[in-house]
């Protein structure tokens, strides 16, 4: 009798334990298994969604990355890369327009506030967002919001308001100017209404005053590990300069991507760096301009640069020309992969300049807005949904003649020919 006890104690504690190392487990799978369901998870069919991703827009969107989180592999799965005419007039129209109807008699609208809205990134996020609303029935209407980095943080607080009035459902969006819009995101909080961000857009970093805190005040943040992406910048500067002096560039002031990175890049550095900047670059291809002409002006002797933005710094090397310096040896450190930067490498022909990137994020919008839908059919969503990222070193094969746009990256994922209905001059 005893012994019988002593078993069905074992077997419930085999079950209990199996059961919280269920529900502890993050919910992710591999890239190259990504047609399967990570067991550890459940199924997303119950929200409508698929992980069933092509393993190749995976890739593309992200590179070799080790393991991909379900809800990431469920909105690229959405990113079809054969559509029909219809769908892509729709996609026009709606991303030529301030707000457009879907024509689906859909009851949910989506808001978008976008912080800037100026430059080509901004734009090509926009479509990824609109492509993947339009594979949503449910979604009947969008509207569109956007800053245009106005220096004023009320303009882009009022546009989130402006979305509230409107009947927006939800919104999502990159908020440049931080946490002096929390108040507005908190207005769509009390109104019912999830927003959240892509491109690792916190309003406020954790810890910082006055940050809101995704999952309670926000719905969720969706990005790569800030931290990780620093020290990664970190690593490939250590490596290739060793020594001397790199320049530091960020975008908007304060906002929480370029915050977020250099912090932790900054830690990591070898004490032999010396470190100009940061700089605040508004991710416009003239200042970068201005930025590296100002330092070059004072001292050539500059070993490497780490940025965001590759378009920036492909414009920021002309500097080197204006001012009558040969380029030399670099090490360049980036996160998005417009080609434009890649073929300038190319045809520079300069085997002591090395650029490491990791990847555009375009395709985070689309992350945003399948967060939503599935919150709005009952999902439980993560603060924070964690996109993989690997740094890559550019090669020649990286500078495609054939690209519709060079000034698009190449790991976005709105189809060609897409792209060249948004740039017919490419």
């Amino acid at each position: 009798m005893r012994r019988s006890k002593i078993v069905i104690i074992f077997v419930l504690l085999a079950i209990v334990a199996a059961a919280c190392s269920s529900n502890s487990s993050d919910s992710s799978s591999s890239a190259s298994t990504s047609g399967s369901e990570s067991a550890n998870s459940g199924s997303l069919s119950q929200y409508g969604e698929s992980t069933d991703a092509d393993p190749a827009l995976v890739a593309k969107a992200m590179g070799p990355v080790a393991s991909t989180p379900d809800i990431v592999l469920a909105s690229i799965a959405r990113a079809s890369q054969d559509l029909d005419q219809a769908t892509i007039d729709k996609a026009m129209e709606c991303w030529q327009a301030t707000k457009c109807d879907t024509g689906t008699g859909g009851s949910e609208v989506m808001g978008y506030a976008d912080g800037g809205g100026l430059n080509v990134w901004r734009q090509v996020t926009r479509m990824e967002a609109i492509l993947q609303a339009l594979t949503y029935p449910e979604i009947g209407k969008m509207i569109f919001r956007d800053a245009q980095w106005n220096p004023d943080p009320s303009v882009a607080a009022n546009d989130i308001r402006y979305l509230i009035q409107a009947g927006a459902t939800f919104i999502i969006g990159y908020p440049d100017q931080g946490t002096n819009i929390a108040d507005a995101i908190l207005e769509a909080k009390d109104a019912g209404i999830p927003y959240s961000t892509y491109s690792a857009g916190w309003v406020g970093l954790p810890g910082q005053k006055g940050a809101l805190v995704p999952g309670e005040d926000y719905l969720t943040v969706v990005g790569e590990d800030l931290c990780a992406l620093g020290k990664s910048f970190a690593q490939v500067i250590n490596d290739g300069v060793g020594s001397g002096k790199v320049g530091l560039m960020g975008g908007t002031p304060g906002n929480a991507l370029s915050l977020g990175w250099q912090q932790c890049y900054l830690k990591a550095l070898n004490s032999s760096i010396k470190t100009l900047g940061p700089a605040d670059t508004y991710w416009s291809n003239d200042v970068a301009l201005q930025t590296m002409s100002g330092w070059l002006s004072t001292d050539p002797d500059i070993k490497g640069y780490a940025y965001e933005y590759a378009d920036g710094l492909n414009t920021g090397l002309q500097a080197y020309k204006d001012l009558g310096i040969p380029i030399p040896a670099l090490t360049i450190a980036l996160r998005t992969d417009e080609q434009t930067l890649f073929c300038t490498w190319k045809k520079m022909n300069n085997p002591d300049v090395h650029i490491w990137y990791s990847a555009g994020g375009n395709f985070q919008s689309r992350v945003a807005v399948t967060a939503s839908m599935m919150y709005l059919k009952g999902a439980e969503i993560p603060p924070e949904i964690v996109v993989p990222h690997v740094m890559r070193e550019v090669t020649p094969s990286d500078c495609n003649p054939d690209r519709v746009t060079p000034t698009v990256s190449g790991t976005s994922l709105v189809p060609d020919n897409v792209l060249a209905l948004m740039y017919p001059n490419g």
